[in-house]
């Protein structure tokens, strides 16, 4: 008969082992990773074969900075077994425990000794050329008078030993000094990529072993899941929308970029990606008075203690919004379905990744896919020829999923065309979303100055009016019709002696921003006008308006 051992056990500080207690050091791995805004839950099962009594589990080589109050231990075991206590300790070490950067340092060891040895061979190379030229020197110096001279044939031997010996030697050195170059790359590379992980990963020179003291009745086969939260983890949204224009319907690919800065590699895991904000705490701080009051009562108080009080406050405020033990601990309840799916909650949501991933700890953005959305999307141009005479096509998306879209980059693709980058906003279920998908070509925008018109006004000719006339010509190119919508914003007064008309479109083509009138104008003085034009279709707009000012006032914003 198999029990489970108590979910949850608090880490004992107080509890020693058994000195006569059998210890195993086992191995353990990474099943599943819970990753949040800012740390990641990790739980690890480790596999142990147990005798009667008590036994001490020891697990080695975890990451030091895992928080100990996050440790926890549940599991299976014979009869009678059951969990005395959980300790934890730090082990200092000489070298960089991350298999990344000791595998990098071990790269650049061997690129060094292999610099080293080319440099050896130059060396040696450079001293039979230093030996050649005194052989060459010694050979062809004229011996003294009585001397014996070297024959014409010894002459050509030794000429031709010298060009021979000289043409192997500077051919060698050439090679080391090609083979050098592309080894002081691969070195200049190397150390790059070294100074990169060692600025993206927390510098370690400790690791932590947890004991698990565990008593049993009976011996026999046990497994323990051992769970704790560390920082330097954390997860983005990204997406890519791809629209059909044909179906208009958008496929919204939900991606998460995750961030593995732990200290350890997670191979394979069961991965769930959490919106839940542990740091942020479970409950709002609570609000302290805010008092105001004359200068020279505040001084008076300070005297009798009132500002060691006061100066107390802001730690408190501090402990209010720091997160509670439960909310550091909280986990989101898993969801066992076979793709990937979301669980919604009352203040977050997760996701749990179907496929198991795979996500070093080399601390740079690894991708993986949550889901797939397809989502009906209707098309509208916009445009605001006054900054920019172009026609911009913009999808209005509805999220029918049960999925919240947080906020995150978005790619935007037409038709299989890469078209823009933007930002999609958090949306919720069942909420709608604007999709920027650039500049449309085949809706041409034309805003051109017809007149403007500068008058005196006034009996004394004591004010100036200048009248300008505007034509805003759109024009659609394409296959079908659109709809479009145009904002041009006209001039606000903000003094009383500064009077702004419209004069085109007239007043009762103008509605607010409720009416259904053709024309909208908002406290700001942006006209809007949306319409609908067919295949082939051209369509005038004419905008009108004056300001007039007394003549001897300098008015800003006028043209």
């Amino acid at each position: 008969m198999h029990r489970i051992i108590p979910t949850f056990l608090a880490l004992s500080v107080a509890a020693i082992a058994n000195p006569e207690s059998t210890a195993h050091q086992t191995e353990s791995d990474i099943s599943t990773v819970t990753v949040f805004l800012d740390r990641a839950m990790v739980e690890r099962i480790a596999r142990v074969n147990l005798e009667p009594g008590e036994s001490t589990i020891l697990l080695p080589e975890l990451p030091a900075n895992l928080w100990d109050h996050s440790l926890q231990v549940s599991g299976t075991g014979p009869a009678g077994t059951t969990v005395l206590d959980v300790q934890s300790r730090n082990h200092f070490l000489t070298a960089e425990p991350s298999p990344l950067i000791r595998e990098l340092e071990d790269k650049l060891r061997d690129l060094s000794r292999q610099r080293d040895v080319l440099n050896d061979e130059r060396g040696s190379l450079e001293h039979e050329r230093a030996v050649l030229q005194q052989i060459n020197a010694a050979a062809t110096t004229i011996p003294d008078e009585g001397g014996e001279r070297a024959s014409f044939e010894e002459w050509r031997e030794l000429l031709k030993f010298n060009a021979d010996e000289t043409r192997r030697i500077q051919n060698a050195l050439r090679d080391i000094s090609v083979q050098a170059a592309d080894l002081q790359d691969s070195i200049n590379a190397t150390q790059q990529q070294l100074n990169e992980v060692r600025g993206r990963l927390p510098g370690r020179r400790a690791v932590k072993e947890v004991q698990v003291r565990v008593a049993a009745d009976a011996a026999g086969p046990a497994e323990l899941k051992i769970s704790y939260t560390v920082p330097g983890a954390n997860w983005t949204p990204t997406y890519r929308a791809r629209l059909d224009s044909d179906s208009r319907r958008v496929a919204l690919d939900y991606q998460a970029q995750v961030i593995n800065r732990t200290g350890e590699s997670w191979n394979k895991v069961a991965l769930t990606l959490s919106t839940a904000r542990p740091s942020a705490g479970g409950s709002a701080p609570a609000p302290m008075p805010w008092i105001v009051e004359e200068l020279r009562v505040y001084a008076a108080k300070q005297s009798r203690g009132y500002a060691a009080e006061s100066m107390a406050m802001p730690a408190v405020a501090d402990m209010a919004a720091a997160p509670s033990q439960r909310d550091r601990d909280a986990v989101m309840n898993e969801v066992t379905v076979a793709q990937a799916t979301v669980d919604v909650g009352l203040t977050s949501a997760s996701f749990q990744i179907a496929a198991p991933a795979t996500i070093p700890a080399d601390g740079t953005n690894h991708r993986v896919s949550i889901t797939t959305l397809d989502l009906p999307a209707g098309l509208r141009h916009d445009t605001t020829p006054k900054y920019n005479p172009a026609a911009f096509l913009t999808a209005k998306v509805t999220n029918e999923s049960d999925y919240p879209l947080l906020g995150g980059s978005m790619a935007a693709f037409v038709d299989g065309a890469f078209i823009a980058n933007s930002y999609l906003d958090m949306t919720m279920a069942n909420e709608e979303f604007d999709l920027a998908l650039g500049v449309d070509d085949a809706v041409s925008v034309e805003r051109t100055l017809v007149n403007r018109f500068v008058e005196k006004t006034g009996l004394t000719n004591s004010g100036r009016r200048v009248t300008y006339e505007y034509a805003i010509e759109l024009t659609n190119h394409q296959s079908g019709p659109i709809t479009l919508q145009l904002s041009e914003p006209l001039p606000v007064s903000r003094h009383e002696k500064i009077i702004v008309k419209v004069l085109e479109p007239a007043a009762r083509q103008i509605g607010g921003s409720d009416d259904n009138s053709a024309f909208k104008r908002d406290e700001e003085g942006i006209l809007t006008w949306t319409g609908s034009l067919a295949a082939g279709d051209t369509r005038t707009l004419n905008l009108k308006f004056s300001i007039e000012h007394p003549a001897d006032m300098d008015v800003m914003g006028v043209e």
